[in-house]
């Protein structure tokens, strides 16, 4: 089955939104006011490819305007936007006929980034991470979202793009161990810090 390519308004960042994700962002080139004004005008969402080491990169964002914060009179804002899914870059123009922001064509990546990795689940456990606003530290038919890990772990962008580049969901799933044990290598510590302060 042939991946459908689309086009998408673009507005890079060096950030990666994952899919629920929601992020503040200021607006304040007149470009970005451009498109944040016709995403409020028509509920158009558009794209952020990441930005890395000030390189576009072929990994991004689909995004929407979820929540105007805060607007100023000079035309600058503060808003909210909510991750939709993840794209390939396919093709990227600096700036759309008769706009000042760009665009591009993407293809939707496919991969859901399950995992049914047991040692994976059973350190998301004992660390007791939150994998989702409304189901907590619930693992649904044993099946964990690697993003959803990725999140709950606070990863920031360079390192969400590189669990993204990883070759496989093998290396993937590695990826976040290393970052899970690390994590409950650092509770550990602060715990038994904590405990000796008591003791003295």
């Amino acid at each position: 089955m042939k991946t459908q390519m689309y086009s998408l308004a673009m507005f890079p960042l060096n950030i990666i939104v994952f899919p629920g994700e929601e992020v503040p962002l200021r607006i304040f080139e007149p470009r970005y006011k451009q498109l944040i004004s016709e995403c409020e005008e028509t509920g158009m969402s558009f794209g952020i490819p990441f930005i890395d080491s000030n390189e576009l990169t072929s990994i991004g964002s689909h995004v929407t305007l979820h929540k105007v914060v805060t607007k100023i009179e000079n035309g600058n804002s503060v808003i909210i936007i909510r991750g939709i899914n993840l794209f390939k870059l396919h093709n990227f123009s600096e700036e759309l006929p008769g706009k000042l922001y760009g665009g591009g064509i993407v293809e939707h990546i496919e991969n859901n980034y399950a995992t049914t990795n047991s040692q994976l689940a059973v350190l998301v456990k004992k660390l007791r991470l939150n994998l989702s606003d409304s189901l907590g530290t619930l693992i649904i038919n044993n099946s964990i979202s690697m993003l959803d890990v990725a999140r709950a772990l606070m990863l920031n962008s360079e390192q969400k793009y590189k669990l993204l580049t990883l070759k496989d969901d093998k290396t993937r799933e590695n990826f976040l161990i290393n970052r899970l044990k690390l994590k409950e290598f650092i509770l550990t510590q602060e715990q038994r810090i904590e405990n000796n302060f008591h003791l003295n």
